[in-house]
C-alpha cells in the first residue's frame, strides 16, 4: 500500500483545524443562519459546509492536485439560494483562507476534483449536519482512498469532550489515523497527538454500543433486541462519525448502523474516515453480514448491508445478535 508524505498528512490535519474553527464560528452565532432548504434525499446543508469542503479542497487542489474527489456538497445547489447565503459563504472562505477570491473561484473551490483514481479524497464537510444544527456533535471528516482502501482519515470533532471522563471540560478533539501506523487524538486546538486504542473489556454489561441520534439513519428496534439479547450495559446515541472517534478511544465497544430501507447503501465519505480510525485503533469492522466493506463501488457502498464496528473480541457474537433481531 502506497505511503502517504509527511506534508499530506500535517496539510490536511491544519486544513481540518481550519475548517472545524470556521464551523464552530458559524454555530456559534446567535442563529444559525444561512441554513438552505434540505438537497435532494432531505439532507439538509448549511453555509458551513460549503465553507468546510472549499477549505478542504483548497489543501487538497494544493498537495494533491491530480487525485480524484468524492465530496458530499458542490457549487450546484449554493449557487441556486439568495445573496446573503452566497455572500456569507464567500466571506467565510476568504477570510479563513487570507486570500482575494471571488464568488466564482470559491464555487471552483467546492468543485475541485482531479482525474487520477487511483488516489480519491473522500469528504463530508460536516458528517453530522442536523447535529450541527442542533449544536450538538458532528465533525469534518476526510479519508485519503488508494485504490478503494483507507489509508489516511482525519476527523475533526470540535463539540467532544476532550476527556470522557470530563464530559463538561474542554471540547475539541482532532483524530487522524495512517494505515498500518495506528490512530491518534490531539486537542483540536493544538498539542501533541497521543495514540489511542479501543477499550479491553469482556463484561458486556460494561459494554456500550453507539447509535445513531437520527432514527432515520438507523433501526432503533433491532439495535434494541440487540442490547436485550447480549445484555449489553448502555445504548448511546451520537451524531456524526464522532461515534468511530468515541469506539477508537474506549469510550464504547459498538457501533451498529443497519439499513433503515432494504435498498439503502451508505455513502463512502460517511464511513471510510471513522472506519481507518476504529481499525487502527484495534477495532475491527465489517458489514452487518461480517463481509469486509468495500469502498471501491464509486460514491455509495454498493456491496455492502449496513456497517458493524467492534473493539473485536465479541465481533461474531453480535453479528448472530444482528441475524436473530433480524428474524425478530
Amino acid at each position: 500500500m502506497a505511503d502517504v508524505s509527511t506534508l499530506v498528512v500535517d496539510s490536511i490535519l491544519a486544513a481540518a483545524r481550519v475548517a472545524a474553527q470556521v464551523c464552530r464560528q458559524v454555530q456559534g452565532e446567535s442563529t444559525l443562519s444561512g441554513v438552505p432548504e434540505a438537497k435532494t434525499g432531505d439532507e439538509p446543508v448549511t453555509i458551513a459546509d460549503y465553507a468546510a469542503q472549499a477549505i478542504l479542497l483548497h489543501t487538497i487542489a494544493r498537495v494533491a492536485p491530480t487525485h480524484s474527489v468524492l465530496a458530499e456538497e458542490s457549487s450546484a445547489h449554493l449557487r441556486t439560494q439568495g445573496e446573503s447565503t452566497r455572500r456569507r459563504v464567500h466571506e467565510l472562505v476568504t477570510q479563513a483562507l487570507r486570500e482575494p477570491l471571488d464568488f466564482e473561484g470559491v464555487c471552483v473551490l467546492i468543485d475541485h476534483a482531479g482525474k487520477d483514481a487511483t488516489y480519491a479524497w473522500a469528504i463530508d464537510p460536516i458528517d453530522g449536519t442536523r447535529g450541527f444544527i442542533r449544536r450538538d456533535q458532528y465533525c469534518v471528516a476526510v479519508a485519503l482512498l488508494a485504490h478503494g482502501v483507507p489509508i489516511l482519515s482525519v476527523l475533526a470533532c470540535p463539540n467532544l469532550a476532550q476527556d470522557p471522563a470530563s464530559p463538561q471540560g474542554p471540547k475539541g478533539v482532532l483524530f487522524h489515523a495512517i494505515r498500518g501506523q495506528g490512530a491518534f487524538a490531539a486537542p483540536l486546538d493544538g498539542g501533541t497527538p497521543r495514540r489511542i486504542h479501543v477499550r479491553d473489556v469482556t463484561d458486556p454489561s460494561a459494554m456500550r454500543i453507539l447509535a445513531s441520534v437520527e432514527s432515520a439513519h438507523g433501526d432503533p428496534v433491532l439495535i434494541d433486541r440487540v442490547v436485550r439479547d447480549l445484555h449489553l450495559g448502555v445504548l448511546v446515541r451520537i451524531d456524526s462519525q464522532v461515534k468511530y472517534g468515541a469506539l477508537a478511544r474506549g469510550d464504547a465497544e459498538f457501533y451498529v448502523r443497519p439499513r433503515n430501507h432494504p435498498d439503502r447503501r451508505e455513502n463512502v465519505w460517511d464511513h471510510a474516515p471513522g472506519v481507518l480510525l476504529a481499525v487502527e485503533a484495534g477495532g475491527k469492522a465489517t458489514d452487518l453480514d461480517g463481509k469486509e466493506l468495500d469502498f471501491t463501488t464509486g460514491r455509495k457502498m454498493l456491496n455492502n448491508r449496513g456497517v458493524l464496528v467492534s473493539h473485536g473480541p465479541w465481533h461474531a457474537m453480535l453479528i448472530g445478535a444482528l441475524e436473530r433481531a433480524e428474524r425478530g
